[in-house]
């Protein structure tokens, strides 16, 4: 098989690809948390295959998480749309 297939209906077309921007900002997140600094954490992650999955862990119960995930919503939506 080859490495440059394109899919015809929106599929996987690569395999996994280690991005180190994220490897970075997540080791960074941990090093946060074993130090006590981050005590809960609502994450999204997008897979290899395009598929989302989400994890909610520690104490999430506060409002301040709230408009966090709301500030990284509009983030998500300005990428969407062609901003940086």
């Amino acid at each position: 098989m080859s490495d440059t297939v394109e899919s015809l209906f929106g599929g996987p077309s690569v395999g996994r690809v280690v991005n180190e921007d994220l490897v970075s900002a997540l080791s960074e997140l941990l090093e946060r948390a074993k130090s006590g600094e981050i005590i809960g954490i609502a994450c999204s992650s997008v897979h290899w295959d395009h598929v989302a999955s989400y994890s909610v862990c520690g104490l999430v119960g506060g409002y301040s998480l709230l408009g966090g995930l709301e500030m990284a919503k509009a983030e998500i939506i300005s990428v969407n749309f062609g901003g940086e």
